[in-house]
């Protein structure tokens, strides 16, 4: 047993030393392998510096994103802020009364005096904003996401928002209570519309012609679905006007008086419906006078304006937030109509800006006719 074991042990010593004394060979490498290893010894680091071509993300395209959600923050807790502390009144007490902004620029335009703002009625109101803005936002990127796919012409999606947006912004006034400042509130909405369309107008900064031609995220986005040729500018144009006049008569009638409310739905519904039903109803029936308008279009206009602004009228004083006015049915239907009426003759004179010009006739006569 004891050879045996000796044996065994001399044989595994043989083996062990054989294995060190045996020459070790490297596995077989192919010509194109050695040859690569070979260069990229002989090969320096080099360091690539990026070219001019080469778009790196800059700090104010990050800037430009935060633009919108910090001043609709901003905004909102400002005027929360005021109403907390008594420098937005409340629901109206005496109409004869002195004036509650006569020690501020532009008080004399408003009389009255008012209780204070109750927390119950600035919580409404901020509730009431959060909606609308998110509301907003999720119509108009409705109406952008399509043209950004192909399925939707940024004219169509451009004539959709003109048509819809500012109706539905009023069919959400019913929220708001009824103090003075809850226009304050309001007014947000169609502000904070006006600063997107400046930002897809510009570019965010408009540092450089670059940035002019493009907007940023969201807002490069809106340009493309408003704009009639693809340029971003166009934003600044009947856009940026309508927004404009919307904030504008917001924040001077609210539901005060039917006066801002048939201005603005004669604005949208009737001039929006004007340029969708007359680019496919109207090649045939152009008005002699002007050939860029048909007569489909026209009607379309009247429609529009009519129905829009009897239903919002109807729909404001149905919740009780706008005083009923001295008129049967019939009897505002057909001023009604005769605003509709005048207001598309307007549109069709073939200068300035309908988005001014179709509101400011509107708002003349139903000053006239309906108050």
């Amino acid at each position: 047993m004891r050879r045996l074991l000796c044996l065994l042990s001399l044989m595994t010593a043989a083996s062990i030393g054989a294995s060190f004394h045996m020459p070790r060979t490297e596995p077989a490498l192919s010509d194109i392998a050695r040859t690569t290893m070979i260069r990229s010894k002989r090969t320096p680091l080099r360091m690539t510096q990026p070219s001019e071509d080469t778009e790196m993300p800059s700090t104010s395209s990050f800037n430009k994103k935060r633009i919108i959600p910090i001043a609709v923050l901003t905004t909102i807790s400002a005027t929360t802020i005021a109403a907390f502390t008594g420098h937005l009144p409340g629901p109206l007490i005496d109409a004869t009364a002195p004036p509650f902004f006569a020690n501020l620029p532009f008080g004399v335009l408003f009389a009255g005096s008012y209780e204070a703002y109750p927390q119950t009625l600035i919580y409404r109101d901020l509730g009431a904003t959060v909606i609308s803005i998110v509301g907003a936002s999720l119509f108009v990127k409705a109406c952008t996401y399509p043209v950004t796919v192909g399925k939707l012409q940024p004219r169509d999606s451009r004539k959709i928002i003109h048509t819809f947006s500012a109706p539905l912004f009023i069919l959400v006034w019913p929220l708001f209570s009824n103090a003075y400042g809850a226009r304050v509130f309001a007014s947000i909405i169609p502000l904070m519309n006006a600063l997107r369309l400046y930002l897809a107008g510009t570019g965010g900064t408009g540092d450089n012609n670059n940035d002019r031609s493009t907007a940023d995220g969201s807002e490069n986005e809106l340009a493309q679905a408003i704009s009639r040729s693809g340029n971003a500018e166009e934003a600044l144009g009947g856009p940026f006007v309508y927004v404009m006049v919307l904030l504008f008569f917001t924040f001077f009638c609210f539901t005060d008086s039917p006066v801002g409310v048939i201005s603005i739905a004669t604005m949208a519904a009737g001039d929006g419906l004007a340029d969708l039903i007359g680019r496919r109803f109207g090649s045939n029936n152009k008005w002699p006078f002007n050939k860029d308008k048909s007569v489909a279009g026209s009607t379309a206009f009247v429609s529009g304006a009519l129905v829009a602004s009897f239903g919002l009228i109807s729909w404001l004083t149905g919740f009780g937030v706008m005083d009923p006015l001295d008129l049967n049915t019939i009897d505002l239907f057909v001023r009604l109509l005769v605003i509709s009426v005048v207001c598309a003759a307007v549109e069709l004179i073939p200068a300035g800006d309908d988005n001014y010009s179709v509101p400011l006739s509107a708002a003349m006569l139903s000053s006239y006719l309906l108050t």
